[in-house]
């Protein structure tokens, strides 16, 4: 293996955690968001240091939050935590996915994490930190958690949990600096070393049982906390650099989903990439090698930011040498709620958990309108047949006190039903106000009198440089319209100028109604739900027209597109519509969606229009979605 330029402490990496799902056929240059190290030096990782010890890190959890769905338990702190020192003392359940050829390379980390049991002012803490402020998340530079919210990151390591990350306008699900395994001697602020994670994407996910992905990335993240590059080094792609470790075989670049073994590139076979190293991407992440072993234990014997961590006297310090008793304090009531996208509807479950401090022994839940109206559960789900706000009570309690929390919080009308039309042609003023828009980065879809291809209005997105957004229709109800081939068919018209590129282009989805998470939101992964190998329509194939302006479309600059609906789909669906113009430009001129409708039979193609050969594919549930994540926006598809 060939040495490499090895970045001192400071350099960032960033953890973009969206499913690679996103558009097929649409590539782009798919390297990390990095702050660029001003001076670079050769290195080896020493052999194995301290000796077979344990080393053991005091952690804490710092939750920026406002409240909802952000606001997760302490249950979900413990989980990421189980996760995290399984991965790093080789027990994780999942190893027997490790290819055989890569067995004899597995090594130990021999790494613990507790949380804290003292904070840095000597009082009492069980290592979670609720901080209640508008700064919920995180734009370009994430240094700014540590000097506004950090413990002394030379005695604790800091975890920030946020709501959202966003670097150079595209979202992240985490963050994590760079550590060298030998300080360089450079003087770097305190503020330079940090480690972020999107809410939704600690522990096991925010729901369902998402692959090893999702489940390992606070591992990953941690992995560059304490000196690990990525399985393919530093640059995006090519086999010209590595990542200066010698039982990681040399790889070309990011691995997608969980490759069938052997997956060959720079001449590394037979045995090819390490698709499943925990430093990769992929949906099959379950070791590290004993060279990576070698180069973390390096980095937390002598980086200066590190060193001091595991010391006897700080692990005293902060409380996690010995077993403490619960810290002897009145509970803090507190609690989460709602899914990812904060749309809650009436008449479908809502999922609450509590979020308290100081460990209490008893809740007492009170819901206003809602079903149940008590509750004594540690996470309740409750339902709340009228639209509107409502208040949530919590009471908590243990040996040394009550707590109360009182919210109010806000139930959207319920999802409604097509008329037997079975066609959504945005005339109707209350259903468009009912419309659920969903935005990542740009503006959201909105109904417009400017243009329609039947009645006055359609759905737009206007002329712009940069989206991910969508919407979702009502409910159509699939047991009205029975039979084999039946089809999704839609107006569209798009404008584009000459000048520029798009990276993006129009995804059709289904999910079940009032089900709004993160993942539905992108739409489903690669797997089993992939009903085509295309599963996006280009804006090249949906241009209606050339504009250099903001275009508005007249009559005979809208064309048709069907979609296949599965035979085997059946009650009640809602269509998602889901735009992405990943990076800046001046192309896209303004998209619009007409008379949305679904048609039973075989459907000849007239006029002036464009058939699609794609399947509308499926969410089903969200626990059995096979969801891949990836660590930087690289590739749509």
């Amino acid at each position: 293996m060939k040495n490499i330029l090895t970045s001192i402490a400071g350099f960032l990496y960033f953890l973009l955690c969206i499913p690679n799902s996103a558009f097929t056929q649409i590539d782009w240059q798919k390297q990390c968001g990095t702050v660029q190290p001003s001076t670079l030096s050769l290195m080896q990782p020493d052999t194995i240091v301290n000796g077979d010890s344990v080393i053991i890190i005091p952690t804490v959890f710092h939750i920026i939050t406002q409240g909802g769905a952000g606001n997760i338990s302490k249950s979900r702190i413990n989980k990421a935590m189980q996760i995290l020192n399984q991965d790093f003392s080789r027990q994780n359940p999942d190893t027997f996915n490790i290819p055989s050829a890569f067995h004899p390379f597995r090594g130990n980390p021999k790494v613990e994490f507790r949380l804290a049991r003292i904070d840095p002012q000597g009082n009492c803490t069980d290592g979670i930190e609720r901080i209640y402020s508008p700064q919920t998340g995180a734009i370009d530079n994430y240094f700014q958690m540590q000097p506004n919210f950090s413990w002394d990151h030379t005695r604790y390591l800091n975890i920030y949990i946020v709501n959202w990350i966003d670097f150079n306008n595209f979202p992240l699900s985490g963050a994590a600096s760079y550590v060298a395994p030998i300080d360089s001697g450079q003087n770097y602020p305190p503020s330079n070393d940090a480690l972020l994670s999107g809410y939704y994407m600690l522990g096991d996910g925010f729901i369902g049982v998402p692959p090893a992905g999702v489940v390992h990335s606070l591992s990953h993240e941690i992995g560059h906390n304490i000196g690990l590059w990525h399985t393919w080094g530093i640059n995006p792609s090519g086999c010209t650099d590595d990542d200066d470790v010698a039982d990681t075989p040399l790889q070309d670049d990011a691995s997608s989903n969980c490759p069938v073994f052997p997956q060959i590139s720079c001449n590394n076979g037979p045995d090819g990439d390490m698709f499943n190293n925990f430093m990769d991407y992929g949906d099959c992440l379950n070791m590290f090698t004993e060279g990576q072993v070698d180069r973390m234990r390096t980095c937390l014997a002598n980086n200066e930011w590190r060193e001091t961590l595991w010391t006897p006297s700080n692990l005293a310090a902060t409380g996690i040498d010995t077993v403490l008793p619960l810290c002897a304090n009145t509970p803090v009531a507190d609690f989460g709620y709602g899914n990812y996208n904060g749309w809650l509807c009436a008449g479908t479950p809502v999922q609450f958990y509590e979020a308290s401090t100081w460990s209490p022994s008893s809740y007492q839940w009170e819901f206003t309108g809602g079903i149940p109206a008590t509750s004594t559960d540690t996470f309740p789900s409750v339902i709340f047949p009228d639209s509107g706000f409502h208040s949530v009570k919590l009471i908590v309690s243990n040996s040394f006190g009550t707590d109360t929390s009182f919210k109010l919080i806000r139930i959207e009308p319920a999802e409604v039903n097509y008329t037997s039309t079975m066609q959504e042609s945005f005339e109707d003023s209350v259903f468009n106000l009912q419309i659920a828009p969903w935005t990542m980065l740009g503006k959201e879809w909105e109904v417009t009198n400017l243009a329609a291809f039947s009645g006055n209005n359609s759905i737009r997105l206007d002329s712009s440089k940069q989206y991910l957004s969508s919407f979702f229709t009502h409910i159509y109800d699939l047991n009205q319209v029975t039979g084999t081939g039946r089809k999704l068919a839609f107006k569209v018209a798009l404008g584009l100028s000459l000048a520029g590129n798009i990276n993006g282009g129009l995804r059709v989805i289904w999910k079940q109604p009032c089900v709004y998470e993160r993942y539905e939101m992108w739409g489903p992964p690669n797997g089993p739900y992939k009903l085509h190998p295309d599963e996006i329509i280009s804006p090249d194939s949906l241009k209606t027209a050339t504009s250099n302006i903001a275009f508005i479309p007249n009559a005979s600059q809208w064309d048709s597109v069907f979609l296949d609906i599965p035979d085997t789909l059946s009650g009640e669906v809602q269509f998602g519509f889901i735009w992405a113009n990943l990076t800046p430009t001046n192309k896209f001129k303004g998209l619009y969606i007409d008379d949305i409708k679904v048609l039973a039979g075989t459907v000849g193609i007239a006029e002036n229009t464009s058939e699609f050969n794609w399947s509308v594919f499926q969410i089903l549930q969200p626990t059995n979605l096979p969801f891949h994540y990836l660590e930087i926006i690289k590739k749509w598809k």
